[in-house]
């Protein structure tokens, strides 16, 4: 015997307008009444930031003892912001990405990433530093040690535009202030030149000098290669002679620097952020250090387009105006971005709203409930009475 079903001729006016009703109630409901949501790793991004802020301010004090610190360049005045050109100025950089980077937070994304890429406590993470981003490299180094991870870092002297391009104060001889404070735990393994080709080509004598009387008073090993592919050899080897038996289990590329990166083709390649895998268009010839991992199947994280990584993680970026930084100073401080606590929709009340709009449809259309509650506005000649369908 088949079964018999009990359903209306049709669905009435009242009834459409009331579940349109009900679901634009709903909808604004779910939008207006979002909660804070805790990101993932809270703890450890708070450590992280509060570490990276306490360097900030070290390198501030040094900094001011070096040379002054000019406001149209660095209006929050963090001390983070290099000159516009010097001797050991490798390539141009862009102002207000140097800016956005000037962030403690910055430490907290890095610990995401850093996490969402599998590293855990005694790990070993490979990291490639330049002079461009001080403040990034701070917070790289501060976020796998508040992991309980061991960086393996490799740095280069030069530096862009705007970061540690001050031969009396260079991001080693931050690091170096640092590590001797007990800040952070590790310091680079070695330091190159940097610049083109990782020697320097595109520096003038003195800027070559320079960097290298920065390595020799931070009593770093001189990373001294033939070409590209012998500096890129000499990093891999120097991090895999550290790390022993132990894999390296991500690598961390900061800025632009291209031994690292893997020349200019690299820096487009790879997404800023974490990459789990090759860019699917990578050619087999490719050579660079973190496209060397890459090709291993090690996670990397590709720390350029800061800009971009801000907006991201809910981090502010740098206006154009000066004062209008100096507004939002506030926003720089620690433990403030999405990247700690992030607006989000209220979840029992978005499957409540649901779950009450499919109830609705089901019943004025599945069934005859809703005609039985509307029955009395209508006549049957008007709606008509249940039919039965087979």
């Amino acid at each position: 015997m088949k079964k018999v079903i009990w359903r209306p001729k049709a669905v009435s006016r009242p009834a459409l307008m009331l579940i349109a009703l009900l679901s634009g109630v709903g909808m604004l409901m779910v939008e207006r009444l979002r909660v804070d949501r805790e990101q993932p790793y809270f703890d450890l991004k708070i450590a992280a930031t509060e570490t990276a802020d306490r360097a900030f301010n070290e390198i501030k004090k040094q900094r001011m003892k070096v040379k002054e610190i000019d406001p149209a360049y660095d209006p929050l005045e963090t001390g983070l912001i290099g000159i516009n050109m010097s001797v050991i100025t490798s390539v141009n950089g862009v102002l207000p990405s140097k800016q956005t980077s000037a962030n403690p937070n910055f430490a907290a994304v890095l610990v995401d990433m850093l996490m969402r890429a599998g590293v855990k406590e005694g790990d070993m993470v490979g990291v490639g530093l330049s002079g461009s981003f001080p403040a990034l490299n701070v917070c790289t180094i501060t976020a796998i040690e508040t992991i309980g991870a061991t960086p393996l870092i490799i740095s280069s002297g030069a530096a862009s535009q705007w970061g540690a391009n001050l031969p009396e104060f260079m991001w080693i001889d931050m690091e170096k202030l640092l590590y001797d404070q007990g800040i952070i735990e590790h310091r680079s393994l070695a330091a190159s030149i940097g610049g083109d080709e990782d020697s320097g080509k595109n520096l003038s004598p003195e800027g070559i000098v320079a960097i290298q009387a920065a390595i020799e008073r931070c009593d770093l090993p001189m990373i001294i290669a033939n070409d590209f592919t012998g500096a890129v050899d000499e990093r891999m080897r120097l991090m895999r002679e550290e790390a022993g038996l132990q894999a390296i289990r991500a690598y961390i590329n900061v800025g632009g620097g291209a031994v690292s990166a893997g020349t200019s083709l690299g820096k487009k390649l790879f997404d800023a952020g974490l990459n789990m895998r090759p860019p699917m268009r990578m050619p087999p010839e490719l050579d660079g250090v973190m496209p060397r991992f890459s090709k291993l199947g090690v996670p990397v994280i590709n720390v350029i387009d800061i800009v971009s990584l801000a907006e991201r993680y809910g981090l502010p970026t740098a206006p154009p105006l000066p004062e209008e930084l100096t507004a939002i100073r506030d926003q720089f401080e620690p433990g403030q971005g999405a990247v700690f606590v992030a607006v989000d929709y209220n979840r029992a009340l978005t499957v409540g709203v649901l779950v009450a709009i499919v109830a609705s449809l089901f019943g004025f259309i599945r069934s005859d409930i809703g005609f039985r509650l509307l029955q009395g506005g209508h006549t049957r000649k008007q709606v008509g009475h249940p039919e039965p369908m087979v």
